[in-house]
């Protein structure tokens, strides 16, 4: 259901991206809404993914974040991104086959190169995973070096 000033998020071309891509049959095929300046949505990570029996891989749970992150720079930053660094904190199991949500968001883009940007997995508003990280800014072909 979309809530006002909701907006489901499409990459013109995802080039068959693991994370948001949903023509790449292996890949995680996640889905995003806007919500003012915020990322969102929800996930349901197939059993594929886990490590222990019914508890998702960590570097998917990473990859999640990770995802999540880059939307919010190119959706509210207006620009593509890479990963710089990223700080992961487990605070939870994060299940396989079961509704996750997740929200992205930018704490900063003071820096000329970078932005900060913080990311959440939830299940009944119960934080599972979270990271902080620095996305830096890619030169798009208008843009100067």
């Amino acid at each position: 259901m979309s809530e006002p000033g909701d907006e489901e998020l499409r990459f013109p071309d995802d080039g068959g991206c693991f994370g948001c891509s949903q023509r790449n049959a292996s890949g995680l095929r996640m889905r995003f809404h806007r919500r003012g300046d915020r990322i969102t949505g929800r996930h349901v990570i197939a059993d594929v993914f886990h490590g222990a029996p019914g508890i998702a891989h960590g570097g998917i749970v990473a990859t999640l974040l990770d995802e999540l992150s880059c939307v919010a720079a190119h959706f509210i930053g207006g620009t593509h991104v890479v990963t710089g660094e990223l700080a992961v904190r487990y605070e939870r199991p994060v299940p396989v086959d079961v509704p996750i949500e997740m929200d992205s968001t930018i704490v900063s883009a003071a820096h000329p190169r970078y932005f900060v940007i913080e990311a959440r997995l939830l299940r009944g508003g119960e934080l599972l995973a979270r990271s902080t990280g620095k996305f830096f800014r890619q030169a798009g072909p208008t843009d100067t070096p």
